[in-house]
């Protein structure tokens, strides 16, 4: 193998890749990137398993071939040379030979013998989505992945699409973020549960540009394709808990509010709750404010926030940690809070529709 590529493209796509190396360590083929040179472009594959990304970028290719190379350490040298244009070569099978200005770098590597091949899912069912869309909905269901492994299929997030809508659903048992997008189908009506960890992958390889993204579904593996770029993951082989009824709360009490307001005093709050069991953060609801308090070891703290309430006055508790990590995730700039009682769960919804956050109370303030 050699070819001849530009140090920028090559250190992005070596940044896009790595996302994909196992956090253990497991089998050490697997702690490689596989370079592979035909035609007219190079192809950097990594995977551990699970997630796989694959990455092309131009180069010049002088002698077709392929070759793996210890991941991390050949991203970490590829980003102190961006600015040059690089020769890579295997010229003995052993390893990587890098050539640049006057300078030469040798890496060890393996042949491609073990590793895995890319497996490209089938196209037959599909839908497109707009990249900017498909970040928000990850970006607004990540958060609240379970990370213990009692109940599997918590530990991934529950895409359902039908009638050209995509709806993304995560929850770790006490809270749940839902969020709903518009899609194209194509011959798709499917329920998949995805790991947490490959729509983390994915959202940190995606910006917020009005380009179309194709997503293919099969039994066991979906694929995104970025253009230059594709993401396989396999699938959580599990069915993921019945939610609809959870989320279909009798309004007794709502509260309409300022976020940028409620969330400065949330997080005042919050540092009190910390040192407080659970982190629990009162809510004391009436006609046109709620007050937020908490009390620990390390104090006491009161906090009034305007707000327009219809229904019943309410005393209730919650976890200020899924209080402000809910906070953070949207940008509307009102919030509505749905209450059934005190102890049912807090439906938050925004200004803007197509999402809502579900947190379970904590207890009851007499």
């Amino acid at each position: 193998m050699k070819v001849i590529c530009q140090g920028s493209e090559l250190s992005d796509a070596l940044a896009k890749v790595t996302r994909a190396l196992p956090v253990k360590r497991t089998t050490p083929i697997l702690d490689g990137v596989k370079l592979s040179a035909y035609g007219d472009t190079l192809t950097l594959f990594a995977t551990d398993a699970e997630l796989s990304i694959e990455k092309k970028i131009n180069a010049e290719v002088l002698l077709e071939g392929e070759f793996v190379v210890p991941g991390k350490l050949f991203a970490e040298y590829a980003k102190k040379l961006e600015g040059e244009t690089l020769e890579l070569s295997v010229p003995d099978g052993k390893k990587l030979v890098i050539r640049y200005l006057d300078s030469v770098l040798n890496i060890n590597g393996n042949s491609t013998d073990e590793y895995p091949v890319f497996k490209d899912v089938s196209k037959e069912k599909s839908f497109i989505i707009l990249k900017k869309d498909l970040k928000d909905l990850i970006n607004k269901i990540i958060f609240c992945v379970a990370t213990e492994d009692t109940r599997p299929a918590l530990k991934g997030c529950c895409l359902t699409v039908k009638d050209n809508t995509l709806e993304g659903v995560s929850s770790d048992g006490f809270r749940l973020a839902l969020s709903k997008k518009t899609v194209k189908c194509n011959g798709i009506e499917e329920s998949i549960v995805v790991p947490a960890k490959s729509l983390l992958e994915l959202g940190k390889l995606m910006d917020d540009e009005e380009e179309s993204v194709s997503v293919y579904v099969e039994k066991n593996n979906i694929m995104v394709d970025l253009f230059h770029t594709k993401l396989v993951s396999r699938l959580i082989a599990e069915t993921y808990m019945s939610y609809e009824k959870i989320i279909q709360v009798d309004v007794q009490t709502e509260v309409s509010l300022d976020k940028k307001l409620f969330e400065s005093a949330m997080e005042r709050v919050s540092i009190i709750s910390r040192g407080a069991k659970n982190g629990n953060v009162n809510f004391e609801i009436r006609e046109d404010s709620i007050t937020l308090g908490a009390e620990s070891s390390d104090g006491v703290i009161s906090e009034k926030v305007p707000a327009s309430m219809k229904g019943k006055d309410l005393n209730t508790g919650f976890n200020s940690k899924y209080i402000v990590e809910c906070l953070k995730t949207v940008d509307d700039e009102y919030l509505t809070f749905n209450f059934s009682s005190s102890t049912a769960p807090l439906i938050v919804r925004g200004s803007t529709p197509g999402w809502l956050h579900l947190i379970l109370p904590l207890r009851v303030i007499n």
